[in-house]
């Protein structure tokens, strides 16, 4: 029951503490990951198998976020020049 309540809660609070921050877009990116992160964390901390599909749709899954993610810093060092 905790872990259906304590993530749903405090997961929900921090979004909106961020999207106060950083935007709506940003905030969806990073959501986006979290299902990734539960992969690698699950082969690392419980010992389960990870499948080529997984694998490659984290690899570029992550590749995407860091492309919006570093163009985003990029649009953002330019209009701070």
């Amino acid at each position: 029951m905790l872990l259906a309540i304590i993530p749903t809660i405090f997961g929900q609070y921090i979004f909106n503490l961020l999207l106060k921050s950083i935007g709506a877009t940003t905030v969806s990116v990073g959501i986006i990951g979290e299902p990734v992160l539960a992969i690698v964390l699950a082969y690392l901390l419980l010992g389960e198998t990870m499948s080529l599909f997984q694998l490659l749709g984290g690899i570029i899954t992550l590749l995407g976020m860091g492309m919006y993610f570093w163009s985003k810093s990029l649009k953002y060092n330019i209009q701070n020049k």
